[in-house]
């Protein structure tokens, strides 16, 4: 499928600058939509309704802090969930030819690992239940006003520009002090390089596939919090020829998962979509931005 235009959700934050860039870059006109660059609030249906039409959605808006979710969870039960009902009502008015849905890790603990998308859903945080609430409302418009929706389960994202409690960004911000410390090493997660989601995105939009369909986006591998740290100090020790010790408090985060590795068949069959970047080439990407960032 062929589009001219865009609407982006959420195009002032990680994710969705990067998708707004590549966009552009590929000449397709894109509506801007965050409450911080362009005043629009997805919640706000008399602001969504007044938006001018676009080819395809891509809804990113969204808060997506887990430890802020558990703290205001009507907040995030709210902009999650109408914020998407919004979006999905205004597809359906103006008869939009797809929506790609941006969601997250809805699995809670695995039962089996890699983790594919017949797995059964058990969200264990208020971000991961409002996520899927979100993709039921997905569902609901394709099955009953034939809209068609790609929904993206992301697993865990890293790439330049990204900020908060993620594990990369913390073990960036403390590497020229040459002492990281972090909390648990032990857990794995499936870690994937934001060129990456960019391409999975675009491919989503692109794609023929009719109807509602759901996609696992990761690597397909997983690696220990302790090594990506110990990769990280290794890769600075490269750049700059300074030491730095790798501390732990081992405390044990709220609904902590032991691993996830996520199973992307599906993605790659359907969508002719395989990962390019791995682990310590991405690693390296996003340490070099960081340094050049910050003059170091």
């Amino acid at each position: 499928m062929e589009y001219n235009s865009a609407a982006v959700t959420g195009s002032s934050g990680f994710i969705g600058g990067h998708l707004v860039h590549a966009l552009k870059s590929s000449g397709i006109d894109v509506l801007e939509i965050s409450r911080t660059t362009s005043s629009i609030d997805v919640t706000n249906w008399e602001q969504v309704q007044k938006m001018p039409v676009q080819d395809v959605v891509f809804h990113l808006a969204g808060i997506t802090n887990i430890q802020e979710a558990f703290a205001q969870p009507r907040d995030v039960y709210f902009t999650n969930y109408v914020g998407t009902l919004n979006m999905l009502e205004w597809c359906r008015i103006y008869d939009i030819k797809k929506i790609v849905y941006v969601s997250t890790f809805v699995y809670g603990v695995p039962q089996y690992l890699p983790v594919d998308e017949k797995h059964p859903t058990a969200p264990n945080n208020p971000y991961s239940q409002s996520k899927l609430m979100g993709e039921e409302l997905c569902e609901a418009y394709c099955r009953d006003h034939g809209l068609n929706v790609t929904i993206l389960r992301l697993f865990n994202i890293y790439g330049p520009r990204q900020t908060g409690n993620f594990l990369i960004p913390q073990i960036l911000r403390q590497l020229s002090g040459g002492e990281v410390m972090l909390g648990d090493p032990s857990p794995k997660r499936d870690f994937l390089y934001i060129s990456d989601v960019i391409d999975t995105l675009i491919a989503a939009s692109t794609s023929d596939v009719d109807g509602c369909n759901v996609y696992n986006i990761g690597s397909g591998e997983s690696y220990p919090a302790g090594e990506v740290a110990d990769m990280l100090a290794d890769i600075y020790f490269e750049h700059t020829g300074k030491n730095v010790s790798i501390k732990y408090t081992y405390d044990k985060r709220k609904s902590e998962i032991a691993d996830t590795i996520a199973n992307i068949g599906k993605a790659k069959k359907d969508m002719k979509w395989t990962p390019q970047v791995d682990i310590r080439t991405g690693l390296s990407m996003i340490l070099r931005a960081y340094l050049d960032e910050h003059k170091e």
